[in-house]
């Protein structure tokens, strides 16, 4: 029983310092909006494909400490064991991915892990037993992981994949970031469709479509208690921490 209580007491001291942290973070976000530096927002669309692997995996940007954020929304759909995407990490710096399940009973049923694209390595596993790999997406959730410049691939994929739980739609939402930012970027990702090529291939989803833009969509319906895309970005990165942590 006694360790049983140290370790809620270690995990709800984690999650307040967790707390502290972002707190921080969106008070200096708001200082530079308040300085008059205007925050520029993107949005793009994206397709899911029925074949995921690293070949087909979705771009959803660049990461640039101070400069850039992206931010990701999808769901792992009926059926959809896993999602694969792909990101360019300009600068070697401390970085931050915050999640967003629909509720708290996805979370432990959706699994992240982040891989090296160029080694295949894997840095980071939300997985209970990932050893070093889950220290270090815990890192990554704490903001006090330095993620090194080059090419990661994002794997999201349901914990467990048999029974009932492989028919269950897992709604969720990812923040990347390396401290403040001056532009936001959206990529909304919609299920995939039954006549499209399962590689992803003549889906009208080419490279000219998926250039981000600076249309803001303005709402994301599948996701609950998560703002809508369009509010000021300061708003938007509070609006997903409260959620995270209610």
């Amino acid at each position: 029983m006694a360790t049983v209580s140290s370790s809620t007491s270690s995990s709800a001291s984690s999650e307040l310092a967790r707390i502290e942290r972002e707190v921080k973070r969106i008070q200096q976000q708001l200082d530079v909006k308040n300085s008059g530096t205007e925050v520029q927002e993107f949005q793009k669309d994206s397709r899911d494909v029925k074949i995921d692997n690293n070949a087909t995996a979705r771009d959803i940007g660049r990461l640039q400490e101070n400069t850039n954020r992206l931010n990701l929304f999808s769901a792992l759909s009926e059926g959809d064991s896993v999602d694969v995407y792909r990101f360019k990490v300009i600068t070697t710096a401390k970085t931050t991915i915050g999640v967003l399940n629909e509720s708290r009973e996805v979370e432990g049923k959706v699994r992240f892990q982040v891989f090296n694209k160029a080694t295949g390595r894997l840095v980071a596993d939300s997985a209970e037993k990932a050893g070093e790999a889950k220290s270090n997406w815990e890192a990554l959730r704490d903001g006090t992981f330095e993620l090194n410049s080059g090419d990661y691939v994002l794997r999201v994929s349901r914990s467990s994949n048999i029974g009932a739980e492989r028919n269950t739609e897992y709604s969720y939402a990812l923040q990347i970031s390396q401290g403040l930012y001056k532009n936001d970027y959206d990529t909304i990702e919609r299920a995939a469709r039954d006549t499209d090529d399962p590689y992803g291939v003549g889906t009208g989803v080419s490279e000219a479509t998926t250039t981000l833009t600076s249309s803001i969509a303005s709402s994301v319906s599948f996701l609950q208690n998560l703002p809508p895309i369009g509010t000021p970005a300061s708003a938007k990165l509070l609006g997903l921490f409260i959620s995270s942590v209610a």
